[in-house]
């Protein structure tokens, strides 16, 4: 009959270092070596072998919510430093760990894919999830295992520098086209961050460069009744005329909270409701808007501490 050894069952969370910065994650950490493959077909036999073309290394996590290292998290809205068409690995190698008390994985060549959606309240914490991607490391074999990760085991520490009182949950209010309101529920910002990959053939992946960036901001107004006859004039009167565009800033009271701000928005979808338990404005959803000043690219958007 089977048996096993319960101390070869390796379990317990992590922590990630990556950017000078110490993660902790609300759920599961977890890391998917993504292969492409193409099919060796033979007429007789069908497949008969799959070869890799490329190699990526995806890990993913949720931050806890500590408002720290908004520079590494939200890396892309500075138009000087990454305008569109700019390489998001650059010319140094930037390591990811993951580390835990029975394995230690560290990840060569990393840069954040995806930026964390932000849900801004009083009943949750900030940060959605984030997504850092590893390619091959500069100038290195794509064939050695080494170019991408080094797996160690033994035992590790989890680092203990978590900051409790960064965990900011808070009243956030809106101000869009000269109004201030407060939600219904959270405000939340989703980004969507396009990605074009520089392939080599033999190789696979060796760079990213940002083909576009957008976010997408959605709140309900609560207690201000005039808002539908005021926004109402913002919106297009006839097709081929421009959106109305505003800044936004999604900001607390509360020192040590967040500030989200963009030098312009347009207005994209906004609903307004009748009925006994719905308030007269419903969501209102505005979208980013490149703003060229005089010439000068401003940045799409800054994630700042208040």
């Amino acid at each position: 009959m089977a048996t096993i050894d319960r101390t070869d069952i390796i379990r317990g969370p992590a922590a990630i270092g990556f950017g000078g910065e110490t993660f902790y994650s609300k759920g599961d950490i977890t890391v998917t070596v993504e292969q492409a493959s193409f099919d060796k077909v033979s007429d007789v036999f069908g497949i008969v072998g799959r070869a890799i073309t490329d190699r990526q290394v995806k890990v993913r996590f949720t931050p806890i919510g500590e408002i720290q290292a908004l520079a590494v998290l939200f890396p892309y809205g500075t138009a000087a430093t990454y305008p569109i068409g700019t390489s998001i690995y650059g010319a140094a190698d930037t390591a990811l760990t993951v580390n835990s008390i029975a394995k230690k994985l560290i990840v060569h060549n990393c840069a954040v894919t995806q930026m964390p959606s932000l849900t801004l309240g009083a009943g949750t914490t900030a940060f959605g999830e984030c997504e850092i991607t590893g390619l091959v490391k500069n100038d290195a074999s794509a064939a050695v295992a080494a170019s991408y990760w080094t797996w160690s085991t033994g035992s590790y520490t989890i680092p203990t520098t978590m900051e409790v009182a960064k965990l900011i949950a808070a009243q956030y209010q809106a101000t869009w086209a000269g109004v201030t309101v407060s939600a219904t529920d959270a405000f939340t910002v989703d980004f969507d961050l396009t990605l074009a990959p520089v392939i080599s053939d033999g190789i696979g992946t060796v760079d990213m460069r940002i083909q576009d960036l957008q976010f997408t901001s959605t709140f309900e107004p609560v207690g201000y009744a005039s808002w539908p006859g005021d926004i109402l004039a913002y919106m297009a009167t006839r097709p081929g005329s421009e959106l109305y565009t505003s800044a936004l800033t999604i900001a607390t009271a509360i020192s040590g909270g967040l500030s989200f701000a963009a030098d312009k928005t347009t207005l994209a979808n906004l609903d307004i409701m009748w009925g006994a338990a719905a308030n007269l404005v419903g969501p209102v959803t505005v979208t980013s808007h490149r703003d060229i000043d005089g010439g000068g690219l401003d940045n799409l958007f800054t994630v700042s501490v208040v």
